[in-house]
């Protein structure tokens, strides 16, 4: 049986679950997003990613490590503007070619109001 290390760098959660699982050389990092307010697409989609960050690092990865993403959105027409957001996070740590495998659908709701984007992700070691 394979090593289950739970990982939470401090990130808050909104229920019965862990921020990422790290067993073997793999980290599942769950459906992380943004509750503020404020924030429009653009703003959301990098809050978002530096969570998955924090979360990727804390297991001993980097971003260059997530090999699939899947970006939940509540409107499809903030795609390209996410899409814009999420193209620069990666290239700004080190990934320009070898991006992730990666889904993108719109859901009717997410955990909070306020959220307009959610991302869960896979890294491997």
């Amino acid at each position: 049986m394979s090593n289950i290390e739970t990982i939470n760098p401090g990130i808050p959660v909104a229920g019965p679950y862990n921020p990422g699982i790290k067993t073997g050389n793999f980290i599942f990092i769950s459906g992380q997003g943004s509750a503020q307010y404020k924030e429009d697409i653009k703003e959301q989609t990098l809050t978002t990613l530096n969570k998955i960050k924090t979360i990727v690092e804390a297991g001993g990865g980097k971003i260059s490590n997530i090999v699939k993403a899947t970006v939940y959105l509540k409107d499809i027409n903030d795609f390209s503007k996410m899409n814009t957001v999420y193209k620069k996070f990666f290239n700004d740590n080190g990934v320009s070619e070898s991006y992730p495998s990666r889904a993108a659908v719109e859901v009717s709701n997410l955990p909070l109001f306020s959220m307009l984007i959610e991302i869960s992700a896979i890294a491997v070691l």
